[in-house]
Order: structure tokens, then C-alpha cells, then sequence
């Protein structure tokens, strides 16, 4: 259970990036921008995860900071600065949409 949490937490942005998307906006140019700065920061945001996970040579430990774990330490700035542009980005979706 509590790792359901864990996981839950950590998952809330993308989640959330992709249920933002489907806010409708009557300017279509603005909706691509938006919509693409979405994805970015969703992709920004589970870069490091996915670097450590798809490196790691098999039978090796993803979490290893000697390899390519260390990148995992990057959530130390990139987690406050994915979730700030979240809430920006959630912001002009809700004061833009039709």
C-alpha cells in the first residue's frame, strides 16, 4: 500500500499534463502551444526514470548512483521546477478555455 501511494505521487503530473490536454480552446495555435509545452514538461519530468531505467546494463540495479542511478539525483531540481510549470501551464488552460 504504501508503495501505491509512492507510485501514485509520483505519476500525479503526468497524469495530469495528459487529462489537461483535453481542455478545449477556441484558439487553436494557442491549444498546439500549450499542448506542447504539456507534453515537454511531462517528458522533462520522467526523463531521468526512464534514463536510469533503460541504461542500466541487465542485472544491474537502476537506483546505483555509481551508473546511470545518478541521474535520478536531477528530481532534487526538477521536480519543483516541473511542478511550477505545471501549475502555470494549468492556469493559462483554465483562463483560456472556451
Amino acid at each position: 500500500m504504501k508503495n501505491m501511494i509512492a507510485i501514485l505521487l509520483f505519476l500525479i503530473l503526468p497524469i495530469s499534463s495528459i487529462a489537461l490536454l483535453f481542455i478545449d480552446d477556441s484558439n487553436t495555435q494557442r491549444k498546439l502551444i500549450l499542448n506542447g509545452l504539456l507534453i515537454l514538461n511531462a517528458v522533462v519530468y520522467l526523463f531521468p526514470i526512464g534514463y536510469a531505467y533503460f541504461l542500466t546494463p541487465k542485472g544491474g540495479n537502476m537506483w546505483d548512483e555509481n551508473g546511470p542511478g545518478a541521474v535520478l539525483w536531477l528530481y532534487m531540481i526538477l521536480l519543483p521546477l516541473c511542478v511550477i510549470a505545471q501549475v502555470v501551464l494549468f492556469i493559462l488552460k483554465i483562463v483560456n478555455k472556451t
